[in-house]
């Protein structure tokens, strides 16, 4: 029978757990020897800070008392050049660290970078759903970095630095909120196991149910997924665990080393007890793998998935199957493991074992018995890791509804209940938010959550190119469920015309094979390129799905169809829901659009009748073949077949003011002029196409739909957007293929295997009113087939 301070519980399978209520009991470290050091004195600058432990404390009566906000004017603490001149002033040294280290740039666009100091409160969270709101307890000091010229230094070094009072160094009882020392031999698994504690008493279902599977209408991967393994870290080997059972699963980089890995030979010999620990296999496993085995001990969990281990990797067709349940895997999973700060399979998890090198905690002494220390946050961290940039683990921590992560040599534990305990900072058991899953709710109809999971999946790197949707797999399916579409290699055909517009957010390169130089993904999508993408969306209708579900009917004309095969003249029309009640999902309306409104006529006498495919194949053309699109539910070609409305436009060097205030790039702008002469739009080019093709030069641009270049200005409930002006017509810079591969300014399908494709440039547009200024024979109404 459990005590009154004790709980039990089970999981689906049956497994009786005791879980603990952690008391509010924890002991300080004692201070570590490397703070003191012989000859440290305060600079004349930091010593005019007249800083005291009771610098830190908020005591009744003091003007911060149950007030929230910024006390206190910025103090301005000299330059970051001079500042690393003071190697003997801890504060300075301490400063440094907390904005960055190393990367603190001395000057920035020519100018010297300044540090400015300011200070602040901290304090138990009032609003679970406003982790800045909170009730001031204790100050913390905040420096940050701006030019000379008063504006704010670009975010290359770190997100919020802090720094505050050592505990130890308190004046009062209370050390709550000010940093712990931690443990310098290795992670402290006593208090991850509080941690998980106090989640599972506090948040419980919240926490440990994911509502991504009941969207996905999954129930557990033993149960839906074929020899679903994990390792059985009580018996040391692979097992099919029962149905419901709780695991946790590890997300971790590869690296380019082969992995030791099950396989069809050597699965049964694995699935025999103890047969990880006989030394045939366990010299080979990876140490980050074995590190995992450890923690999964640690924290007493008994099962544990791993990817090389758990998947039968030469069962291509099982393999190819739990790829595309990814997100099953992590959504069901009770815990992941996610080893930020393992380069590789081979680096291991630092701080698991005693007795390897751990980073030293940011603490200086500033006086006799005065230490302060810097709050680091994890995410600091983690987004200069190797993990951070890889495409796979992207999706592994998405779908995580509790994680525990491994970085610097120390371990953080996040939940949907709280941003994330971390071993320095000491939350009392009184003011755990009790809310759970109230921290992550996920808004619906909010476009911009769609629109950052390609952005986030787009600027990360993949080893093999031809695993871009696989691993963007899971959260293809989730957008899929949300959004009620299918996917089009990588782009949601629910708003097909609008996602369709994205643009580089960084360096663009084709996304091509190693082995043959062919594109292994269309250039229309951002899965074709390599580099981070963005579409705007968002700023047209304030992220509102339902404002944009409506307007996009009234926005666009192209009927959308995909090729089937090269070799094969059929066509099937984009579907754009993911759940087809329909006899016939591909029966189109005569007369409607892609969106099912009325098509309008917009382009003045232009004949727009023709909208079907025409009859013809590619394979004369010798077109790329794409890698497989797993996540459609109508996979093909990847080549876009379509009517649109064609013009001939001149690129030259742009006459109006650059107003781009976005991260650096090499980019070219250009700007789009008309037979006036006069600009109508700009585009950017990426460096390697600019020196391919000089400008001025005439070339082809197809009109996609109306779109916006700039954020639509707020406008009150009873206003509409759609009248504003702003509203442009979205032009496709293409360039066009021939049989030999010869890139061409203008070209046409053709027929007889004398055809041509054309491919995505860039992105501009042109005002309503200006089809009249193209070239040529004017605005033409035109068949495309893009690749």
């Amino acid at each position: 029978m459990a005590s009154s301070s004790e709980s039990s519980d089970s999981d689906d399978s049956g497994t009786q757990l005791v879980i603990r209520t952690p008391s509010n009991d924890l002991s300080l470290l004692p201070v570590p020897d490397h703070v003191s050091r012989p000859g440290d004195k305060l600079c004349d600058t930091c010593e005019a800070l007249r800083l005291s432990p009771k610098s830190f404390v908020i005591s009744p009566g003091d003007k911060e008392w149950k007030q929230l906000g910024r006390p206190d004017d910025d103090i301005p603490l000299g330059s970051v050049e001079s500042m690393k001149k003071r190697l003997n002033c801890p504060m300075c040294r301490l400063i440094l660290v907390a904005l960055g280290g190393e990367r603190v740039p001395t000057r920035e666009d020519g100018e010297l970078v300044e540090v400015m100091l300011c200070w602040d409160t901290d304090g138990p969270c009032l609003d679970p759903n406003d982790p800045w709101s909170h009730d001031p307890e204790v100050r913390v000091l905040r420096p940050y970095l701006y030019k000379q010229n008063g504006a704010i230094a670009s975010m290359r070094h770190n997100s919020f630095p802090t720094i505050t009072l050592l505990a130890n160094d308190s004046p009062t009882d209370s050390t709550v909120y000010f940093i712990r020392p931690v443990r310098q031999d290795m992670i402290d698994f006593s208090l991850v196991r509080r941690w998980l504690s106090l989640c599972h008493i506090y948040h419980d279902h919240n926490c440990r149910s994911n509502p991504v599977l009941k969207l996905l209408g999954r129930s557990h991967p033993a149960t839906e997924l074929p020899s679903f393994r994990c390792i059985d870290v009580e018996q040391d080997c692979l097992v099919l665990p029962p149905p419901g059972c709780r695991y946790v699963a590890l997300s971790y980089v590869w690296g380019k080393k082969k992995l030791f890995s099950t396989v069809k030979s050597n699965v049964k010999f694995l699935e025999e007890p103890h047969a990880l620990n006989k030394p045939e296999y366990r010299d080979q496993i990876p140490q980050t793998i074995r590190d995992a085995i450890q923690v999964a001990k640690e924290i007493q969990a008994r099962y544990l998935w791993v990817d090389s281990l758990c998947i039968v990797q030469d069962d291509i067709e099982l393999k190819i199957y739990a790829i595309k349940m990814m997100d099953l895997v992590y959504s069901a999973a009770d815990l992941v493991l996610i080893a930020a700060g393992s380069e590789h399979a081979y680096s291991g998890i630092e701080g698991v074992r005693p007795g390897g090198r751990m980073p030293q905690q940011p603490v200086e002494e500033i006086g006799p018995g005065f230490r302060l220390a810097v709050r680091s946050r994890y995410g600091d961290l983690v987004e200069r890791t190797a993990y951070h940039s890889r495409g796979w683990t992207l999706q592994e921590s998405h779908f995580a509804r509790r994680s525990l992560v491994f970085v610097n040599g120390q371990a953080v534990f996040c939940c949907q209940g709280n941003e994330a305990w971390e071993a320095h900072v000491f939350e009392p058991v009184g003011q755990v938010n009790r809310y759970g899953g109230i921290l992550r709710a996920f808004n619906n109809d909010d476009i911009s959550k769609y629109e950052g999971c390609i952005l986030g999946y787009s600027k990360r790197n993949l080893s093999y190119g031809t695993d871009v949707y696989n691993a963007f797999a899971g959260i293809s399916r989730e957008i899929m469920c949300r959004l009620d579409t299918d996917m089009c290699h990588g782009i949601p055909t629910i708003y097909f015309d609008w996602f369709l517009l994205w643009g580089p957010f960084s360096e663009h390169t084709r996304r091509v094979s190693e082995e043959t130089g062919l594109a292994i993904s269309p250039s229309w999508s951002w899965s074709g390129w390599i580099g981070c993408s963005r579409s705007n969306i968002y700023g047209w209708y304030g992220g509102s799905i339902k404002c944009i579900r409506r307007a996009i009917r009234k926005r666009t004309w192209i009927i959308w169809y995909q090729r089937e095969q090269h070799d094969s003249a059929h066509c099937i029309p984009l579907v754009r829901h993911h759940n087809i009640k329909e006899t016939n999902p591909f029966a189109k309306k005569a007369g409607r659009n892609y969106y099912g409104s009325r098509i309008r006529k917009r382009f003045g006498d232009l004949d727009c009748s023709r909208l079907e495919p025409t009859k013809i194949t590619l394979s004369d053309m010798k077109p790329p073949t794409y890698v497989t699109d797993i996540s459609s539910n109508h996979s093909g070609s990847g080549f876009l077949q379509f009517w649109s409305v064609s013009l001939i436009l001149r690129l030259a060097e742009p006459t109006s003011p650059d107003t781009y205030r976005g991260p650096p790039h090499r980019r070219t702008r250009l700007g789009i002029f008309g037979q006036s002469g006069r600009e109508l739009g700009t585009l950017t080019v990426q460096p390697a196409w600019l020196e391919a093709n000089a400008v001025p030069q005439e070339r082809e641009f197809i009109l996609l739909c109306e779109a916006r270049d700039e954020r639509a200005e707020y406008r009150s409930e009873d206003e509409d957007e759609d009248e504003e002006e702003g509203w442009r017509y979205k032009a496709m810079l293409v360039e066009w293929r021939d049989g030999d591969g010869n890139k061409m300014a203008m070209g046409a399908i053709g027929q007889d295997g004398n055809g041509m494709y054309a491919e995505r440039v860039a992105i501009g547009s042109v005002g309503k009113e200006d089809l009249n200024e193209a070239f040529g024979d004017g605005p033409v109404w035109k068949e495309i087939i893009l690749g």
